[in-house]
């Protein structure tokens, strides 16, 4: 707590738009990390001072103890004290990437000595007081005899610890994003620490930098990106709500309207009529904690580990909800399932979504008889409860709305059993059955006084099991759906036929209200321009690909160029050099942003 006090004063200025008491909430929030971080670096030594067998209060066994703790706790107090002023160059904690770059401090030791030598001698000073403050044995001492008693205590202690370590019960085990909770978002820094972050990023797998550009402006002009487009838009601020539904394993497969009326969603291909559905749209990932970052905040899943759970979890980030809030909206997630599942509730936050409801805010009468038996609500009741939940909120609003029925193992209610097509593959059922609660769920949604005022963005997640060999590709493994719909109006001059992802999402919904922000990133592009053919990025982890109408160009990680055809991805031997190019700009920008935490060009 005293090395956060201290990381506060010489940062003053990162937190500087909290409050008194945000920041005091701040600090207290993260004795949750410290006990965490503390209790990881420490079970060895927990685990040998009260071991069952021996006299573990042997005055030589105890001075040893006191070296071990000394020497363990060290070397995590000076990365804490680095990351007084190393903050202000990654603008986060430390995390794994400190042991990559140890050769350099080497290289620098003189410099850094010379120019930080407060760090250095506040290390010292604290080691020494955490030698002096280490409780000496009381003589004469006495130990439990009894192994049975010891051994008990042992185990009582090794509970604690793991909870300690876990943060808590809740579903999943404390990480970084978890201090994200608080407003403003900066304020996750200071509630986590750096032992923390370091250790979370161990066997997180770093990204090389790539310099296929020698500077931004070619960097930028390769990838067509225009950083004035959205902020220096002219015309009013469009007042309409916004519902993005991203529906669980939709497949582009079993979608009648993308198949020739061949397929599992008799609603949804009835909407197809009435709004704009994209023939050619990709998910930028393989898993549903994939499609929250390219979907709420236009990062595409380019590494191996999704971003919720990858090391650089802790940069800045802007999402939808960032942008909305501060054009006037009230902001909220829905998702049926447990609070914490996949870490959606913190990622929201890390969007900028203020309210985030989740079984736990399911009405607790009703929260039995409409459980799944595993994964949480079953998605007819919970979309008939955010359709009327919808009207307590303040407009404009903007919502997300996750299902779940179509979910492994795509359990349908009692009542529908036999009801929807069973199909060839177990999912198809409950496909029938999610398709279904979304017809209900429009069909109480036309009635509330928001409904006419609203934009509906309509998408999966990622797909599924196939059995057409016309996906059974690299890029039928990512087709999803994509709808845009209104009520109130028909949406003309959209291009159906262009490539679209869902990092266009964002840009998109930015277009439509006419918002003007600098917080787009260029790894999507609105889907309202007629002209533009459209492209999406996706990476298979072992290789990158660029999909666009001309060619599908392939960079492996070997930096392989490789090119085929769209749609069927045959390779071809016709080269398309400004693609090439374009998925370069792309990658590199991509790795960069990551690595220095400088994804925007604010």
């Amino acid at each position: 707590m005293l090395l956060r006090l201290l990381f506060y004063t010489f940062n003053y200025s990162a937190f500087a738009d909290a409050s008194a008491g945000q920041t005091f909430l701040a600090f207290i929030y993260g004795l949750r990390f410290d006990i965490a971080a503390i209790t990881i670096i420490n079970a060895p030594f927990i685990l040998s001072s009260i071991f069952p067998w021996g006299n573990t209060l042997n005055p030589v066994y105890q001075r040893v103890l006191k070296v071990w703790f000394i020497l363990t706790n060290a070397p995590f107090i000076a990365l804490a004290l680095v990351d007084v002023e190393f903050f202000k160059f990654i603008g986060k904690r430390s995390s794994n990437e400190v042991a990559t770059i140890t050769a350099d401090i080497a290289d620098q030791l003189g410099q850094l000595m010379q120019n930080y030598w407060f760090v250095v001698l506040g290390f010292i000073f604290i080691v020494y007081l955490f030698a002096k403050v280490y409780p000496t044995l009381r003589q004469p001492y006495t130990f439990q005899k009894n192994i049975m008693l010891r051994a008990m205590r042992l185990l009582f202690v090794a509970a604690l610890a793991v909870l300690a370590i876990r943060g808590g019960w809740q579903l999943k085990p404390l990480r970084v994003s978890h201090a994200f909770i608080l407003e403003p978002a900066s304020l996750g820094h200071l509630s986590l620490n750096s032992p923390f972050t370091f250790i979370k990023g161990i066997g997180k797998v770093q990204l090389e930098q790539k310099n296929y550009f020698p500077d931004q402006q070619s960097l930028l002009a390769a990838m067509a990106f225009d950083p004035t487009k959205y902020s220096q838009q002219d015309g009013e601020q469009l007042k309409e709500n916004v519902v993005i539904i991203i529906l669980e394993s939709f497949a582009a497969e079993y979608v009648g309207a993308l198949n020739n009326g061949k397929g599992y969603t008799p609603f949804l291909d009835s909407m197809a009529t009435q709004g704009v559905l994209f023939n050619n749209a990709f998910a930028n990932g393989r898993k549903s904690i994939e499609a929250l970052p390219s979907v709420l905040s236009g990062i595409p899943s380019l590494m191996q580990d999704p971003y919720i759970t990858s090391t650089y979890q802790a940069n800045k980030i802007h999402g939808i909800g960032t942008v909305l809030q501060e054009a006037g909206y009230n902001t909220a997630f829905f998702h049926g399932a447990a609070n914490g599942t996949m870490g959606f509730n913190n990622y929201s936050k890390l969007a900028g979504i203020q309210e985030y409801y989740g079984l736990d805010e399911y009405p607790s009468e009703k929260r039995a008889k409409d459980f799944d038996g595993l994964w949480g609500i079953f998605d007819e009741p919970y979309l008939q409860y955010v359709a009327t939940k919808l009207n307590d909120s303040d407009k404009p609003f903007f919502a997300t709305l996750f299902t779940l029925s179509s979910h492994q193992p795509y359990t349908v209610p009692a009542k529908y059993k036999g009801r929807f097509p069973q199909g060839e593959l177990e999912i198809h059922e409950s496909i029938g059955y999610a398709d279904h609660a979304l017809r209900e769920f429009f069909k109480t949604a036309s009635k509330q006084p928001w409904y006419n005022n609203t934009l509906f963005i309509l998408t999966a997640d990622h797909t599924q099991k196939s059995l057409d060999p016309a996906y059974q590709n690299e890029l039928g493994y990512y087709r999803v759906p994509l709808l845009l719909f209104h009520p109130g109006k028909r949406l003309q001059s959209i291009n159906p036929e262009q490539i679209a992802q869902h990092t266009d999402i964002l840009p998109t919904i930015v277009d439509y209200l006419n918002i003007n922000t600098n917080k787009v990133l260029p790894f999507g592009k609105s889907l309202l321009n007629s002209t533009t053919t459209g492209n999406a990025i996706l990476f298979n982890g072992n290789s990158y690909l660029l999909v666009q109408q001309n060619a599908v160009t392939e960079l492996t990680l070997d930096d392989q160029v490789r090119f085929y055809t769209f749609p069927d991805f045959v390779p071809t031997s016709s080269p398309a050099p400004a693609s090439e190019q374009q998925l370069k700009a792309y990658v590199q920008y991509f790795r960069s942003g990551m690595v220095n935490n400088r994804l925007y060009l604010e």
